[in-house]
């Protein structure tokens, strides 16, 4: 390897990892000053990465279509799980704290 594709490969890295953290803290469709700070950034960071390398960024956004599905997925899982639970328990601190995080889903 030559070290302008390494350069290249870890400024890929980079790029995703930025990206990473940046929707970890991203709410859509929120209007708060400091939301629409980090979505300039998220399209600053995107449009980095498709200069930088097209199929990276392509592989990127569907791999982040990926962990959303998965992570949608999951919830529906827990929250059914948690639902068919519920009437089996006694512990009234339990079931308020259950019905709290059903409210969350």
């Amino acid at each position: 390897m030559k070290a302008e594709e390494i350069d290249k490969l870890m400024e890929i890295q980079y790029l995703k990892g930025r990206l990473d953290e940046l929707y970890k803290g991203y709410v859509p469709h929120n209007t708060s000053t400091s939301n629409r700070i980090v979505d300039s950034r998220i399209s600053k960071y995107e449009e980095k990465l498709r200069s930088t390398d097209e199929v990276a960024f392509r592989l990127y956004m569907v791999e982040k279509q990926n962990r959303m599905y998965a992570k949608s997925k999951s919830k529906g899982r827990i929250k059914e799980l948690l639902e068919e639970i519920l009437p089996h328990i006694t512990d009234t601190q339990l079931i308020v704290k259950i019905q709290k995080q059903l409210e969350r889903y």
